[in-house]
């Protein structure tokens, strides 16, 4: 079993990589002369992968009862592909780059918070205030990148190589040296899976949140570009990103006292709807100071939806098939969504620009809405039953 230290700073160093390519990776593909619509296609190799891997990774996590060993593997297949990109300039050589890449990376924060949650099972505390260490280290990284540029180029891949040889030097230090974890509750296997999703309820809260993240895709692949459009130095992208991410990080920090007063169905529609005006107004300004001051509603758009999300679907499932759960929620989300998005995207933002781009995602994001409203209930006992032989689900 990991403990809370280790999984602090695994946190803390993963995100400072993502909080380093999440933002400035667009935009340093652009310089290599790609346009919007190609680098669409790029970025949704990482949701492709998501569609599979996890799910197989979180099964041989659960099989093995070795998480962290498999995020060591995980960690250092991503620091191969990345090491890849390092010398890529043309659209396949990027693409063979970000294919390896993502093969590995897109089950990592499934494991990773499939450890945190088997720890505040263990050792108490708060999964929402572990996670709450990934946004710090992503603050950091972007405010320290953004402004310690004048311009995006390949340091963005140097720097962002160095922090994923971090994280997988103390996986192997750490996370991989931890005992083996014993599981209760029926074997992981696929019908384990399938029982899953056979909960009516497990679907549409999947459903929405695939819906969600689509509709989230011009602000995680195209926003970079759109800056840019605008004439914005990279500090503002540096400081909307850590404006964004602050306000996550209050969010989760603070989950713990007021989560029990509301359900997770009234989160994740709060959620919703605050994405919906979100990606509204942007849509509706070009101010450098208004569109900064947007970011502050990411607590909501991804805080608040994620750890909701997280939670909901750990109380559904069943114990030892708890990394297989979460692994259904990233590849429904981050994979599906995550693939529809990103492409359809940067074939919008091609045909309609950045403004009517969020216009786009505001209308999108009343379909999850919807869901949610009409549909989701919240965690508890399902109402169907699992597949025979398999533990009831929780």
């Amino acid at each position: 079993m990991a403990n809370t230290r280790s999984l602090v700073v695994s946190y803390l160093l993963y995100f400072m990589f993502v909080g380093v390519t999440l933002p400035f990776l667009p935009v340093y593909l652009r310089t290599l002369g790609l346009e919007p619509a190609a680098i669409g296609v790029l970025l949704s190799t990482g949701p492709f992968f998501a569609l599979v891997a996890p799910p197989l990774w979180g099964q041989l996590a659960d099989r093995t009862g070795r998480p962290g060993v498999v995020l060591l593997v995980l960690s250092a297949g991503s620091l191969v592909g990345f090491a890849v990109l390092l010398g890529a300039t043309s659209f396949a050589g990027v693409l063979g780059a970000l294919a390896l890449f993502a093969s590995f990376n897109a089950a990592t924060t499934t494991l990773l918070d499939s450890l945190a949650l088997a720890a505040v099972q263990r050792h108490g505390g708060s999964f929402a205030r572990l996670r709450t260490f990934g946004s710090l280290g992503f603050v950091v990284s972007t405010l320290a990148f953004g402004f310690g540029v004048d311009a995006v180029d390949r340091r963005v891949v140097v720097v962002a190589l160095a922090l994923i040889a971090a994280f997988t030097g103390w996986a192997l230090a750490t996370l991989a040296r931890a005992p083996p974890v014993e599981r209760r509750g029926p074997r992981a296997n696929l019908s384990g899976a399938f029982a899953l999703l056979r909960d009516p309820q497990l679907r549409w809260l999947l459903l929405s949140s695939a819906t969600h993240w689509v509709a989230s895709a011009p602000y995680h692949g195209s926003l970079g570009l759109h800056f840019s459009a605008l004439a914005f130095p990279p500090s503002t992208l540096g400081l909307s990103s850590s404006v964004a991410v602050t306000s996550e990080v209050l969010v989760l920090a603070t989950w713990p006292r007021w989560s029990h007063r509301l359900s997770p169905r009234a989160v994740l529609l709060v959620a919703f709807a605050a994405s919906a005006c979100r990606w509204a107004a942007m849509g509706l300004t070009t101010s450098q100071g208004g569109l900064v001051a947007l970011a502050a509603l990411h607590g909501l758009s991804f805080g608040a939806f994620y750890v909701a999300s997280i939670s909901w679907v750990a109380a559904r499932s069943p114990e030892s098939l708890r990394a297989t759960g979460q692994a259904l929620f990233v590849a429904a989300t981050f994979g599906l969504g995550g693939l529809v998005g990103f492409t359809g995207a940067g074939q919008l933002y091609e045909r309609l620009g950045g403004q009517w781009l969020f216009l786009v995602a505001a209308a999108a994001e009343l379909l999850p809405a919807a869901i949610a409203w009409w549909r989701l209930g919240d965690p508890g006992a399902p109402r169907t039953n699992p597949a025979p032989g398999a533990a009831p689900l929780r």
